[in-house]
């Protein structure tokens, strides 16, 4: 075989898989130089470049093909002329360089074999695809994909490119027709293909709204990238769409800050733009207008060199509502926001046609500018019909905001319609973390229409609208998973080595927190590609006369915040009201004070007397303001359901009688019905290490029940906890906790040999139906949008719990031993978790300080 022979076969191999081949390349362009085999040499380039191509170089393909141009225009070669003007094409369309390109195209024509036409054929539709031109792009990959000579290599290329326009012009089951084909062609084309078309078919399936399944295909798309070794920028650019519709925005923004780096650092114009306008748009729904404007600005100045329109009209929607944001709406931001609509829509992009009629829909609402706002929403309705959930739901919105524009008195109709859709998505969503963070995407559809109901809505319609938004997600539960991998096991393994670490030397080693970083990842992913639409409802919107019955004499108070005032709507068991409380601020600077006051009484300075009775003046105030005004009597047991403005509040502190905190009515509803159900008798009692009263609270509580089971360490490791209280009826922590706000299911129970988080505990199904934690901070709830919340208490509620004792502050060690007793002597004698959490909150009363910090902060979730 002569040096061109290899040259040609090395391209071929190189086109296939480009890692593997690429030394092989670089030898033969040095040996042809040394031969002085100009022929071998311009093929031996022409592998270099698809090499340098393939990892983002398109700068370095660029010149070593046009030195490879240069000299087959010296010595006559017209066909390997041809095929490196092709070749060079395709770095000139990455580098943005969209007029030199097409002539490399055009002048290549004439001199390429008719073997290479097909080749030259995709390569003029991509340029179309990048321009803008859609339609004559999908004309184009649609003929090639019928022509019979078209080699498997290029049909699977056209193919998913094909498909990439069928899903933006939403058309997405079309694209996983061609998809599922092309996967098949290119199992046999080299590692390239295959990780590419996992990519597409990943995107394809989120636009078709199979959102898990699309997070699962990701993670299989990005597998198959390592394993060719081929850049993660285009991979990290499309993941990042997925995530942000999950809500998962601060990944999202990582995975797209990620590829723009790396496009930007490759020279790849094309796509760091691409790249850069994804994170303008996360900035703006992270509350980062500034950072918004900067990114969608350079974005559309290089969408505008490259001659974009369809990008450039997507940038300048991001520009515009980052102004707006900045500066407030404008006339001039109303203009550019519909002009770009006009344009999206005209190129057939009616998801991004939809989202920037919205925006303008919403400038012309503020600008009082009725015309405009009716024609701007009313196409939103128009393009949203039959297309993906999410943008079905911006069609809803924009209908309920026209509704409301024009006081037609359809708003709650299209709310409601809207929030319908969100339930039926949420359901399917694989895990409870996917499903409390999708209903941020119906927490505008709920405020407007518990803004329309109130002027002159019943008691009773307030009161089924608000439970209608409020903590939907944990009305969802998953049976418990078969076993916990071994990275949950791995975990827990790096976490004791930081916790270690942190009493040894004070620190915390950078490489055991990449560690542990790259667990938790791993472990919230996995738990985001399970089974789409498994478990059952474990309770629904409960209805005002099966509450009553369930609250059987109990008041209950829901709140809500609704701009910058809150309001209650207090049931009685005769009659259902709503209170207006006043406005917001006043109730946070009060639980600020008391927050502040407890820090001071726990620092153990003379000043703990004043910081007890001011802490005590600050529970005063926010017993005026959150509960006096519902006129509850005394002696009358409460239920209340916080806004999530409201969580810090301590509400056993506020009333006499038993409190009862839930989440929303309908859930503390279905606890109070399943109440008699209790699970296998028994109890457990678990004693973590290094607090110095957990051996005698354990040995107190185990001695209030005649089948107690107790652990101490070193025997209450979390295999033995876990073994213990899975089928046990009443499980008491004393140990230490640690809340996650960044990852809530994160939050852990420190046990023997390591902490024991809520992700395992859900997933071994460990939810008695009753639980004391006797824990810092194991009451703390994180708010998300759409009014849910996640922490300790409300994930076990969610999974089946009933009575929940915890507290939202540090509880210093041994100063709840006796309150403990109390508390596990009423609940022998039948009492209810509320009832015995009163009752042991009065065995703290009267005691020092860090018995008083333990009576504001032990507080009971449910009934139970």
């Amino acid at each position: 075989m002569d040096l061109s022979e290899r040259a040609d076969a090395a391209y071929n191999r190189v086109v296939l898989d480009p890692v593997r081949y690429a030394g092989e390349a670089e030898e033969l362009v040095a040996s042809a130089t040394s031969a002085g085999d100009s022929e071998a040499l311009v093929v031996s380039l022409r592998a270099l470049a698809w090499v340098r191509h393939v990892n983002l170089d398109n700068e370095g393909a660029r010149k070593l093909l046009s030195r490879g141009v240069r000299l087959a225009a010296h010595c006559g070669l017209d066909r390997r002329l041809g095929d490196l003007l092709m070749t060079r094409s395709m770095a000139l369309q990455e580098l943005g360089r969209y007029e030199a390109a097409a002539r490399d195209l055009h002048r290549a024509e004439p001199l390429v074999d008719h073997a290479e036409l097909p080749d030259l054929r995709f390569q003029l539709a991509v340029l179309d695809h990048n321009r803008g031109r859609i339609q004559a792009a999908a004309d184009a990959y649609e003929q090639l994909l019928q022509d019979p000579a078209c080699p498997p290599f290029v049909w699977v290329k056209a193919a998913n490119n094909l498909a990439n326009v069928q899903t933006l012009l939403g058309r997405p089951q079309e694209a996983l027709g061609y998809l599922e084909r092309a996967a098949e062609l290119a199992a046999g084309l080299g590692t390239r293909l295959p990780a590419v078309i996992a990519n597409g078919r990943a995107w394809s399936s989120y636009h078709a709204g199979r959102l898990a399944e699309s997070v699962r295909l990701f993670e299989e798309a990005g597998r198959l990238h390592a394993a060719a070794g081929l850049p993660l920028g285009e991979h990290h650019v499309e993941y990042a769409d997925v995530l942000r519709d999950l809500r998962l925005l601060d990944e999202a923004m990582a995975a797209a800050r990620s590829a723009s780096v790396e496009f930007e650092r490759h020279g790849a114009r094309l796509m760091a733009a691409e790249a850069r306008l994804r994170c303008a748009r996360l900035a703006l729904e992270l509350g980062d207008p500034a950072t918004a404007l900067a990114d969608a600005q350079t974005a559309a100045r290089d969408f505008r060199r490259q001659r974009r329109p369809a990008w450039a009209a997507r940038a300048r929607v991001a520009e515009a509502e980052a102004q707006a944001a900045l500066e407030g709406d404008s006339t001039p931001v109303l203009h550019r926001l519909r002009r770009a609509a006009a344009t999206l829509q005209r190129l057939g992009l009616r998801e991004e046609a939809a989202y920037a009629h919205l925006a303008a829909g919403r400038a012309a609402i503020a600008l009082n500018r009725p015309d405009f706002a009716r024609r701007e929403l009313s196409a939103v309705g128009d393009l949203a019909d039959g297309q993906s959930l999410l943008v079905r739901l911006r069609g809803h919105l924009a209908r309920a905001l026209l509704a409301d524009a024009e006081d037609s008195g359809d708003v709650l109709r299209d709310c409601v319609r809207g929030l319908r859709e969100l339930a039926r998505h949420r359901a399917a969503l694989p895990s409870l973390e996917l499903r409390v963070l999708a209903s941020g995407h119906g927490a505008e559809l709920g405020e407007l229409g518990l803004r329309t109901l109130l002027p002159n809505g019943s008691a009773g319609r307030i009161f089924e609208w608000l439970e209608r938004t409020r903590a939907a997600a944990l009305l969802r539960v998953h049976p418990p998973a078969t076993g916990v991998d071994e990275d949950v096991v791995a975990l827990r393994s790096v976490e004791q080595e930081l916790r270690d670490a942190r009493l040894a030397r004070g620190e915390e080693p950078a490489g055991l927190l990449a560690r542990q970083s790259a667990l938790e990842a791993r472990i919230r992913r996995r738990s985001w590609t399970g089974d789409e639409g498994v478990g059952g409802e474990a309770a629904s919107p409960t209805s005002l006369a099966g509450l009553r019955r369930a609250l059987d004499g109990q008041w209950l108070i829901e709140y809500a915040v609704i701009g910058d005032r809150a309001l209650a709507v207090v049931v009685e068991p005769r009659r259902t009201r709503v209170v207006e409380l006043g406005p917001v601020a006043p109730m946070n600077q009060e639980v600020a004070a008391a927050e502040f006051g407890l820090r001071r009484l726990l620092s153990g300075t003379r000043f703990g007397a004043a910081a007890r009775a001011a802490t005590q003046e600050a529970i005063d105030a926010l017993a005026r303001l959150l509960v006096a005004p519902a006129g509850v009597p005394a002696d009358v047991p409460l239920v209340v359901v916080p806004s999530t403005h409201l969580l810090g509040v301590p509400w056993s502190a506020l009333h006499p009688a038993p409190v009862s905190v839930s989440p929303s009515a309908g859930l503390w509803a279905h606890a109070r019905r399943i109440l008699p159900a209790g699970g296998a008798r028994g109890v457990a009692v678990i004693g973590g290490p290094d607090l110095d009263g957990a051996g005698a609270e354990v040995k107190a509580v185990a001695a209030e029940h005649d089948r107690a089971r107790a652990l101490l360490p070193p025997q209450s490791t979390a295999a033995a906890t876990v073994a213990l209280v899975k089928d046990v009826e009443l499980a008491h922590f004393a140990c230490h906790g640690r809340f996650r706000s960044d990852s809530p299911l994160f939050s852990a129970l420190q046990l023997a040999d390591g902490p024991l988080t809520l992700y395992e505990m859900l997933a071994h199904g460990m939810a008695p139906r009753r639980l004391v934690l006797a824990s810092c901070h194991s009451g703390a709830q994180q708010p998300y949008g759409g009014n849910e919340v996640l922490g300790f208490a409300s994930a076990m509620m969610s999974h089946g719990s009933t009575g929940i004792a915890a507290a939202d502050v540090p509880i210093p060690d041994g100063a709840s031993t006796g309150a403990m007793t109390v508390l596990h002597q009423r609940l022998a004698r039948g009492d209810t978790m509320p009832q015995a959490v009163r009752h042991a909150r009065a065995a703290l009363a009267e005691g020092g300080a860090e018995e008083y910090v333990a009576w504001y902060g032990l507080t009971a979730y449910g009934p139970g």
